[in-house]
């Protein structure tokens, strides 16, 4: 498991935007999230599935 900290350092961002992001603040972009999910592991395909699934 990776820390808010470690998570945001990986990606080039700040740990108060992760928390942001943790707590679905609309101010968090949608580019953020689609890095946070690569920098923890996601495919590109797994996220175009879960976005294909929203609706």
């Amino acid at each position: 498991m990776m820390t808010q900290s470690e998570l945001a350092s990986h990606m080039g961002s700040s740990q108060p935007r992760i928390a942001k992001a943790e707590n679905g603040d609309a101010s968090v972009s949608i580019e953020l999230l689609i890095r946070a999910m690569l920098a923890t592991g996601a495919t590109p395909q797994e996220i175009g599935q879960v976005i294909a699934n929203v609706g």
